[in-house]
């Protein structure tokens, strides 16, 4: 092989991989984005999670399970309609990973995969090779069966060290003795913001839970240049606020009215929020956002549930790809998440046609003001990865 058909041959397979990777994006919000519409379907909670750390533990899962489990979470987790083999996704996943854990950025993000592995349990050699590979997963030595407690302890010590202790742990309660395997994806990140709020601006201001009632909350104001757009058919104003280094964002989509904010939480996909990020223009906006902290906690069996991921909680899955043991069927999936939003950025942590309003020019500065439910994403501005999913309905 000549050297000039050496280059082209890693050309070829450098798009190759670019591709995949991109596919791989594409189905986990996908799913994502279908999860939340599940997880805010009741009107007057707040909502936030990691649609990146659900799509990763899942997909942990789907690498281990054979026959029509398999072929279930792989129509469910979007990988079928993206095109995606089973070997394509664990080599999309090695691929995407590398990036988000070797890439420097001016941000903080890491993301921690583990295999909870009870004494007794013996992994295929093919497994372990595929949690190491796709996933850089650890494996964590427990024993589920006569120490429990201990086991808890352990897996609520790691969750702590790999999210900069933003995550107390993810088992609260006792542990089901019969568990012998749990799977694990910790994700953390911090940014601070490209431009950051002055906080002597800050001072008490109105928020309206539900719409409608008012409530004094810390608001921080700023004007700045940052992406923006009103899209008219939606009746919601996006504005972006990126953090330092560009790498990271986020992005608040504000509807202009309670039936609006419905609409949107019911059609939101992928592909339209996509197309509403390319739709936005640099403009001077004065900014008006409520400093916000969450923490939540779900059992997302029921929610998955509904989404038609169901073979994999029955007894009698096929986990051949795992183990030669018994292995009957999963019995919880939990996901903690937490978020603090303030003047200098933003702490995150867990553990799973539109119309435009042309612009004349020069136009005077948008007023974004927050004062009402929101929704809000924080996502990898290279790869397009949705890291978080927020909805604040009251504060």
């Amino acid at each position: 092989m000549n050297m000039k058909s050496l280059v082209i041959s890693l050309s070829i397979l450098a798009i190759s991989w670019a591709q995949m990777d991109d596919r791989l994006t594409l189905a986990n919000n996908r799913f994502g984005l279908r999860l939340f519409g599940v997880l805010s379907s009741t009107p007057d909670s707040n909502v936030f999670f990691s649609p990146y750390s659900v799509s990763t533990a899942m997909a942990m899962a789907y690498a281990g399970v054979r026959g029509e489990a398999q072929q279930e979470l792989s129509q469910r987790l979007e990988f079928s309609a993206a095109g995606l083999s089973e070997e394509q996704v664990l080599d999309a996943y090695a691929q995407h990973t590398r990036r988000i854990l070797l890439v420097q950025t001016n941000s903080t993000l890491k993301v921690a995969n583990a295999a909870a592995v009870h004494g007794g349990l013996t992994l295929l050699a093919s497994y372990e090779r595929t949690l190491s590979r796709s996933f850089y997963s650890e494996l964590l030595n427990v024993d589920f069966a006569n120490e429990a407690d201990a086991a808890a302890a352990f897996i609520n010590g790691w969750v702590r060290q790999r999210t900069q202790d933003k995550i107390d742990g993810i088992i609260d309660g006792k542990l089901d003795p019969n568990t012998r395997l749990m799977l694990l994806n910790a994700i953390y990140f911090k940014g601070a913001w490209n431009r950051q709020f002055n906080a002597s601006l800050t001072a008490k201001g109105p928020f309206f839970n539900g719409g409608t009632a008012p409530v004094q909350v810390d608001v921080m104001t700023g004007n700045f240049d940052i992406p923006y757009a009103y899209f008219e058919d939606l009746q919601v104003d996006m504005a972006e606020l990126p953090y330092r280094g560009l790498d990271f964002s986020m992005s608040i989509l504000l509807p202009r009215h309670s039936n609006a904010l419905e609409a949107l939480k019911r059609n939101l996909t992928a592909e339209l929020f996509q197309s509403m990020v390319s739709r936005l223009r640099e403009r001077e906006v004065n900014v008006a956002l409520p400093k916000f902290k969450l923490d939540t906690k779900y059992l997302l069996k029921e929610a998955l549930q509904t989404l038609g991921i169901r073979k994999i909680f029955t007894s009698g899955s096929d986990w051949s790809g795992i183990t030669t043991d018994n292995l009957s069927a999963v019995s919880t999936v939990i996901h903690k998440a937490a978020v603090e939003v303030n003047e200098e950025g933003s702490v995150a942590a867990a553990t799973t046609g539109i119309g435009i309003i042309a612009i004349s020019l020069p136009p005077p500065p948008v007023e974004f003001r927050v004062n009402h439910p929101f929704l809000f994403f924080i996502r990898n501005t290279n790869t397009n990865d949705i890291l978080f999913v927020g909805h604040i309905n009251a504060l």
